[in-house]
């Protein structure tokens, strides 16, 4: 199963294959925090430090907001993130 490790929280979960991020983080009370939950606030923006090929693809939406807010291109919003087979570290972004 693959692994998530939140930096910021020190903490590391085994999650299933196609996992959203947004539930592990409800499910194991992480400092990372939910506005809207539709890609749409920037509440959730994380930044992802290694295993990037493991995170689901961007979708337009994501995008433009990312875009918008002139993000890194290593972060990403986690209430559009799904672990895909492998392991991950995150933090959160500032």
């Amino acid at each position: 199963m693959p692994k998530v490790t939140i930096k910021t929280d020190y903490k590391t979960i085994e999650v299933k294959d196609g996992y959203p991020l947004i539930d592990m983080c409800e499910e194991h009370d992480t400092s990372i925090l939910f506005g809207c939950r539709d890609g749409a606030c920037g509440a959730c923006m994380i930044r992802v430090v290694d295993g990037a090929q493991f995170v689901s693809k961007m979708g337009d939406n994501e995008r433009d907001f990312l875009e918008t807010m002139a993000a890194a291109p290593n972060e990403r919003l986690a209430c559009q993130c799904k672990v895909t087979g492998g392991d991950i570290v995150i933090e959160v972004s500032e």
